[in-house]
């Protein structure tokens, strides 16, 4: 499984969406209902299990779309 299919796997867990199909890299929490801060915990606790990484809070705080997570993931050598 790619890293890109288990960033979607844990998007799709987390915000509770049938198939990665459906997200794109310009929804954020505005756009996901589901997108609450009990959710970005959750994302950010399965990101950093799932990819063996520890995020900086400051990279936590500036998830604000599935396009920065990409990009943050990345500064964390996270290849998609």
């Amino acid at each position: 499984m790619s890293n890109l299919d288990k960033l979607n796997k844990i998007l799709c867990d987390v915000f509770d969406y049938a198939s990665a199909d459906d997200l794109s890299d310009e929804l954020g929490p505005d756009e996901i209902e589901e997108w609450d801060s009990l959710a970005h915990v959750e994302l950010v606790t399965q990101m950093e299990g799932t990819f063996e990484i520890g995020f900086e809070v400051i990279d936590v705080s500036r998830m604000y779309t599935i396009g920065d997570i990409k990009k943050i993931l990345k500064k964390y050598g996270v290849q998609l």
